[in-house]
């Protein structure tokens, strides 16, 4: 029988193995090659951003690809530009700053170093907010802006992760947690 495989490397696998589609309008605008404005986003990709796996990271790409799935319903593919995100937490709390790069990294939605735009158009600037208290703190509300359509997700792996092993020293607890969420990243994004 093989030995299974380390938490890590199944990490490494099912972070490959996700991605989101991304089309860059400004990029299309600009006559740029179809792989600058047509391309995938990987949740490796999105753990080399940030510089690690975690569950922050980890939460605000599921969370990201699941309002995707849900406001670009007839193609699956993100627009850059055409999603606003509004988060209940405010900036500086928790690890909402790096989750907000991960959602920003791919949808486009920045909030004040976004780029301002080109004659009115291509805008990525305050399209993302903080501390947002008409939202509870955990909740991130995705806005399409062409159809108004929105979306408002949780990223909460408790559930998940209530029967697993907890003896395991940290960082090695991390791996296998985040190997288990990936494993059942459904059951982790919760729809408001």
């Amino acid at each position: 029988m093989a030995d299974q495989a380390s938490p890590a490397d199944q990490i490494l696998s099912m972070a490959k193995a996700l991605t989101v589609s991304v089309h860059e309008p400004f990029a299309e605008f600009l006559l740029c090659s179809s792989e600058e404005r047509e391309f995938k986003i990987s949740l490796l990709d999105c753990y080399h951003l940030a510089g690690h796996s975690c569950h922050a990271i980890t939460g605000a790409y599921l969370l990201t690809a699941a309002a995707i799935e849900a406001l670009f319903p007839e193609t699956g593919v993100c627009v850059r530009g055409d999603v606003v995100v509004e988060f209940g937490a405010n900036l500086t709390e928790r690890a909402t700053g790096p989750r907000s790069h991960i959602i920003s990294y791919i949808t486009g939605a920045w909030a004040d170093s976004g780029f301002p735009g080109l004659r009115g158009h291509f805008v990525r600037k305050n399209l993302m907010s903080f501390g947002n208290t008409h939202l509870p703190k955990e909740i991130i509300r995705f806005r399409r802006v062409s159809t108004g359509t929105q979306v408002d997700l949780t990223y909460d792996p408790i559930k998940v992760l209530q029967n697993l092993d907890q003896t395991l020293p940290f960082p090695q607890s991390w791996r296998v947690e985040i190997s288990h969420v990936l494993q059942h990243r459904s059951e982790v994004v919760v729809r408001s």
